[in-house]
């Protein structure tokens, strides 16, 4: 017989108690077996599997500590030890998934232990908070958000929904075998809208060498699992196409993956190709949402305003700005441990950074693209890719053998580009990469 499906059922049960124990009646009728675990910030119920004073054990304290916090310091603790004890849950094979039922408190503890397991273990978080910005409580792993409508209480409405999350929870512990081959090498790579034709490019030559391909979404999060993916070995390498989350970061932007972005695979050894994808454009919300002071800067050299949709507006990073992004990128790459090349296009960094309209990458005009900004020396070339490429140059250690950085007299989202980003790729990963060994390409320009 085949085992069930050991489904944790947690939330404060001094105040969800009666909601806590249906779900775990509707995670046995499903076929699960139900282990219900107390988060509980008011007093202990008595009743529960696990008890809220086994879960504060884990971090070294007692009920009667915690009881006598304020709520905000209590769910810290009890934070800390459900972390360790879902650990030892599933070292033990005591944990296919977990469903937790609550309101803000009850959401913040349990999505901060679900976002300590492993990316695969199915996660469930039923909460009212579901209708408003899941962010903090999704962090960057799959947890699944469900609104279960009403904050408490059980009735002919609410039943039927926490049944249907029962259901959920014990169908994705138990799901069908995956028959597909997953043991290829999986590659990393990150995508933006505006760099999209040259991600895809550079994707489809990596599985056509038998690579599998992993395209995170340049909005903050992807970034930040990316470099977690990375961190727990399931990445080998980079395709590190898009990086202006790290724009955002430091211009003030809505989409930053914080400071550690770009980190990972330097500290882990493991081969990366970079691009100034998209580092010409700085990301907010509504126009209204844009400072103010950018919106007065909209007349100058290479700060245009480009009103993507209702809900996104940006504007252009200045060729000063580029300047610094590129000093922190070098800092961030002259750290790295393992091969490691930049590739700039010089003809701009995204399909609003064009000198002409041209649809198949990304632009159709009309006139040039709202952030082009072109040097006067030569006006084919980005003044804001010059200007990175000055901090490069000031700031790269070229001593290094396994830091490299290559001009490109191309666009972002030409084919050549993005072959020669996936082709480094390739022969980082075989082992046949060397420095300097491109340079007799047409389209190169001396660094």
């Amino acid at each position: 017989m085949d085992k069930k499906p050991e489904i944790i059922v947690a939330g404060i049960l001094d105040t969800k108690g009666a909601e806590i124990q249906y779900i775990a009646e509707r995670v046995k009728a499903a076929g699960g077996q139900p282990t219900i675990l107390e988060l509980s910030v008011g007093h202990q119920v008595g009743w529960a599997d696990i008890s809220v004073g086994e879960v504060v054990a884990k971090a070294g304290h007692t009920t009667e500590k915690i009881f006598s916090l304020d709520r905000g310091q209590a769910s810290d603790i009890i934070v800390e030890g459900g972390i360790k004890l879902v650990a030892e849950l599933l070292e033990n094979g005591k944990l296919d998934g977990m469903i937790a039922y609550g309101g803000s408190m009850g959401a913040s503890i349990a999505t901060r232990i679900m976002q300590s397991l492993p990316v695969g273990i199915p996660k469930m978080m039923l909460t009212t908070m579901a209708s408003g910005d899941v962010a903090p409580y999704v962090g960057t792993r799959d947890i699944c958000m469900m609104y279960p409508i009403a904050e408490a209480g059980l009735n002919k409405v609410t039943r039927n929904i926490l049944n249907n999350a029962a259901g959920g929870i014990v169908g994705m512990a138990s799901p069908p075998e995956i028959t597909e081959s997953s043991d290829k090498p999986l590659v990393g790579c990150m995508m933006f809208g505006v760099t999209t034709p040259c991600v895809l490019r550079a994707a489809r030559y990596l599985e056509q060498k038998d690579y599998d391909v992993m395209i995170n979404h340049s909005v903050g999060s992807g970034g930040r699992s990316m470099e977690e993916l990375i961190r727990d070995g399931f990445i080998v390498g980079i395709l590190d196409i898009t990086t202006h989350e790290i724009g955002d970061y430091l211009l003030g932007g809505v989409l930053s993956a914080g400071p550690d972005r770009m980190t990972a695979a330097g500290d882990m050894g493991i081969p990366q190709v970079i691009a100034p994808g998209g580092l010409d454009l700085i990301n907010f919300g509504p126009q209204d949402t844009v400072p103010e002071k950018l919106l007065k800067e909209t007349d100058q050299p290479g700060r245009g305003l480009y009103i993507h949709n209702p809900m996104v507006t940006c504007i252009g990073v200045s060729p000063d700005e580029a300047y610094m992004l590129g000093e922190h990128m070098a800092a961030k790459v002259n750290q790295a441990q393992g091969p490691s090349v930049i590739c700039v296009p010089m003809r701009g960094w995204g399909a609003c950074d064009l000198a002409e309209p041209d649809i198949e990458l990304g632009w159709a005009g009309p006139g040039a693209g709202p952030v082009w900004v072109a040097d006067k020396e030569h006006p084919e070339w980005s003044l804001r890719s010059l200007r990175y490429v000055e901090a490069l140059r000031k700031n790269i250690d070229q001593d290094k053998d396994n830091v490299e950085v290559i001009l490109a007299d191309l666009h972002m989202n030409q084919p050549e580009f993005a072959e020669l980003m996936a082709q480094l790729l390739e022969e980082m990963l075989n082992g046949q990469w060397q420095k300097n060994s491109h340079t007799d390409r047409p389209y190169i320009i001396p660094f």
